[in-house]
């Protein structure tokens, strides 16, 4: 086979000219020096180191130890052999860069796919609040446009004081109050007894824990908050998530869904 035939063969499945030509030269000596290959061929002398070191990383050459260093053709059976082994690595090494930029990439165009294809901006689905503070501030200003049904899901409901005004007014427009809350030794407390005379339902959820707290006012608004762990003895200092905000029927519909089946299988209160 003719030379230019091999270096268009080796080309082919990979290879660089200059590595196809510096392979070639080593096939039809025993051994050669990095100046030998550099003089009868095309590489130049600034490139052959280069170019001998990324065929010994392919497997088609060695070095051998001698003074000056002198360079082997590896056999062909051996040399295909090592060549895929080096195509592997390099394909897996390659997959898992891409794939580590494709995640990356997909974090940025995600919300940019979910506004033109879904109809919906991904920040339109929820809106953070900064603090359990924001979170009853935008619960009272709902609370106080009420028109129907106002349903609320709490744990001790240390925070009715801040909204029992707002509750009272609303059940004097006519509207439908639900409080799911525990009821630590039967004890209702002032403020609820008061909300349960002017009308409110209230039941005593026989769970021990939920780690949802969330007011719906009119199906329409969502205001709720998931705790991140159980506190047991720091009531007034949760561990919770960031309070959202939502007008998204799929999350309101969940909320509600859960809240009527946990209501069901609590227990009434008076």
């Amino acid at each position: 086979m003719s030379s230019d035939k091999l270096h268009e063969m080796l080309r082919r499945v990979g290879l660089t000219s200059y590595e196809a030509e510096a392979y070639i030269a080593l096939l039809s000596r025993r051994e050669l020096t990095a100046e030998e290959i550099s003089r009868i061929t095309s590489v130049p002398i600034t490139r052959v180191y280069g170019t001998l070191e990324q065929l010994m990383l392919k497997g088609f050459a060695r070095i051998v130890e001698t003074r000056p260093k002198q360079f082997h053709a590896i056999s062909p059976d051996r040399a295909r052999h090592d060549y895929l082994s080096y195509l592997r690595r390099k394909f897996e090494s390659n997959t898992f860069q891409i794939d580590d930029n494709m995640k990356s990439l997909q974090r940025q165009i995600e919300p940019l796919y979910v506004a033109s294809h879904l109809q919906v901006k991904a920040e339109e689905l929820l809106e953070p609040l900064d603090s359990l503070g924001a979170m009853e501030e935008i619960t009272r200003k709902y609370l106080q446009s009420a028109e129907e049904e106002i349903l609320i899901s709490t744990a001790l409901f240390s925070w009715v004081p801040k909204i029992k005004l707002d509750l009272k007014k609303a059940l004097k427009r006519g509207v439908k109050l639900k409080i799911l809350m525990q009821i630590k030794e039967n004890r209702l407390g002032r403020e609820i007894s008061e909300l349960i005379d002017s009308g409110s339902a209230v039941r005593n959820t026989r769970e021990p824990w939920h780690p949802v707290r969330g007011t719906l006012i009119d199906s329409e608004n969502l205001i709720f908050v998931i705790w991140a762990a159980e506190e047991s003895k720091r009531y007034w200092n949760p561990i919770v998530y960031t309070p959202n905000h939502t007008k998204n029927q799929g999350l309101i519909r969940l909320f509600r869904e859960s809240f009527l089946f946990r209501w069901t299988n609590a227990s009434r209160v008076r």
